[in-house]
């Protein structure tokens, strides 16, 4: 049985009220390509309801279509058809396992895994949100850990089982009286059909205490007096368990009112020790609270700054070790002549960057720029660190590969530059010295045993992925010279522009032809989707070749099958 003469079912993945769901295959492309499709009831069954239900319908799909292109952490939608007054939804599969099954196969996560966890879907809820868009069913069977890179996925969004759901009463009206959403992850407000940005929260706050307690909503205490949730706070951190309770808080008013918000507040505080004994390259006067005590205070914390500057006139000029989160900054105009002791521009923004390295003095950071941007990372530049109180006042000039917004998108540039430098690292650079750089190392990163022999079909499916996820340098870095020279003029730029026009590249079928020790054939056949609006296929039959230094397969030539 083929569904709209295209998909084939394999198996039934599972059903409930609003339908069936049912793992297919795509038999109109070569690759039988994999996918869910979902299979949508509507509830009142009627031709007045058929007609409201199939508008409403198609402007689901197109919010569900702009929701996966934008980001890879939501399935992406291949069609939607209706077929034997049924409506279907065609959607990418996603291989992994649900948190559900995660904790009924190992049982309880600890802290720092939920965390992670909790961290990736806030930033895939500040994008839904940020398209006005509730998501109104989070759980653990909705949120799917991604095989290969162990990225939460966010699945089944609510606002189609509305539309299936709606009714026209005597009157023509269009009615819903189903609310959407699972019992115990469902706020109050929720409950009441009038779900807001902050009922998302309220859900995922409670995603993370089944993580960490292996126990549903409906397992969990009540206080009789407050009406809040209690739960077992063994084993976590302070601060974790205060963003967990205010996410879960009954009343909207005492919850975050965003993901951004929720987000900042898991950055750890450090403790006032350590806020203390920071150095300031430019100590701000506090405000006397009694009498001469601000004299004794400026004089020790000037002694204090004296102390660790002498110290650092005993530092070597080398690369830092340590640091790991990522911002966005200005940098400061400088020329090479001058040294670290100019005066800094003032910096105003938080930002994630990917650090290459740190210099004392501005001319060799200058130069070591020079070098990766010949290199094709036309992105790197430097910033001064004192400028930024939470990664240190050490004075350094930093030099970074990339900037971001996100900590997940750095994290996954580094996965391919710890190949050039294993002492890269991610982190976040802020102006305010109690918010936690929060680094990502590359030795944190476990790089498979089956690096060296990963296929090279995938090799080409990777490549098309990075390009889609828009990590141009990354993409551009897995072409030999000889590939950049022939096929882009051996200009970065002119590569970036190009891949600019194209809205996403559908990798239909990578067949291996050859394969060597250190060299392969891979025939290609795909479909571009540009910004434009066209869909132009093409078919491609690349050369790659093995580099065995950073253990991953280049592309070397291209020829263009008719």
């Amino acid at each position: 049985m083929l569904l709209n003469n295209r998909y084939r079912i394999i198996q039934t993945l599972g059903s409930g009220g609003f339908g069936e769901t049912f793992l297919a295959e795509d038999t109109q492309i070569p690759s039988t390509r994999r996918c869910v499709i979902k299979q949508l009831r509507i509830i009142q069954d009627n031709p007045q309801t058929y007609e409201i239900v199939q508008q409403r319908f198609a402007r689901e799909a197109a919010i569900l279509e702009e929701l996966g292109d934008g980001s890879s952490q939501i399935p992406r939608l291949y069609a939607y058809f209706n077929e034997g007054q049924q409506f279907y939804l065609a959607q990418e599969y996603i291989q992994g396992q649900t948190l559900s099954q995660i904790i009924a196969n190992r049982g309880r996560l600890n802290e720092s895994g939920v965390r992670e966890i909790l961290v990736g879907l806030l930033n895939v809820l500040e994008y839904v949100h940020s398209k006005g868009i509730v998501h109104r069913d989070i759980k653990p069977e909705n949120i799917i850990i991604r095989s290969w890179d162990n990225q939460p996925v966010l699945i089944d969004f609510g606002a189609v089982r509305e539309t299936m759901a709606a009714q026209v009463n005597e009157r023509g009206n269009v009615t819903s009286s189903i609310v959407i959403g699972t019992p115990g992850f469902m706020a109050v407000e929720q409950a009441a059909g009038r779900a807001v940005f902050a009922s998302d929260l309220y859900s995922l706050g409670l995603v993370a205490i089944y993580l960490l307690t292996a126990k549903l909503p409906q397992e969990l205490q009540t206080d009789s007096y407050s009406g809040e949730i209690i739960w077992q706070k063994n084993g976590v951190s302070s601060n974790f368990a205060v963003v967990l309770d205010k996410a879960i808080r009954s009343h909207i008013r005492e919850r975050f009112s965003s993901a951004r918000e929720m987000l900042e507040a898991l950055q750890p505080q450090p403790t006032q020790t350590t806020v203390q004994m920071m150095p300031a390259t430019a100590p701000k006067m506090a405000k006397p609270s009694t009498g001469g005590n601000w004299f004794k205070s400026a004089l020790i914390g000037s002694l204090m700054g004296g102390c660790v500057l002498l110290a650092f006139a005993y530092f070597r000029e080398q690369p830092r070790q340590q640091p790991e989160k990522i911002a966005e900054t200005r940098q400061p105009t400088v020329t090479p002549s001058e040294t670290a002791t100019v005066p800094p521009v003032k910096q105003v923004d938080s930002f994630y960057f990917l650090a290459d390295s740190a210099f004392r003095q501005i001319n060799n950071a200058n130069n070591q720029i020079r070098r990766l941007t010949n290199a094709g990372y036309n992105q790197t530049g430097k910033f001064w660190l004192p400028d930024y109180p939470n990664l240190s006042n050490n004075p350094y000039h930093q030099v970074y590969i990339a900037k971001f917004t996100s900590r997940a998108n750095c994290i996954e540039s580094l996965r391919n530059y710890i190949r050039r430098n294993q002492n890269a690292y991610c982190a976040l650079a802020s102006e305010n010295a109690n918010v936690s750089p929060n680094y990502f190392y590359g030795s944190q990163i476990k790089i498979a045993k089956t690096d060296s022999q990963l296929s090279p079909s995938q090799a080409v499916r990777d490549y098309y992925q990075t390009i889609n996820n828009r990590n141009y340098t990354v993409s551009w870095n897995q072409l030999t010279p000889k590939f950049q020279r022939e096929k882009s003029n051996n200009s970065y730029s002119e590569y970036r522009n190009w891949w600019n026009k194209v809205q996403r590249v559908e990798v239909e079928q990578a067949k291996t032809l050859s394969n060597t020790s250190n060299r392969a054939i891979v025939e290609t056949q795909m479909k571009y989707y540009l910004k434009s609006g066209r869909v132009v296929a093409d078919a491609q039959r690349f050369k790659l070749v093995w580099n065995s230094t950073q253990k991953n397969w280049k592309f070397d030539d291209s020829t263009k099958l008719n």
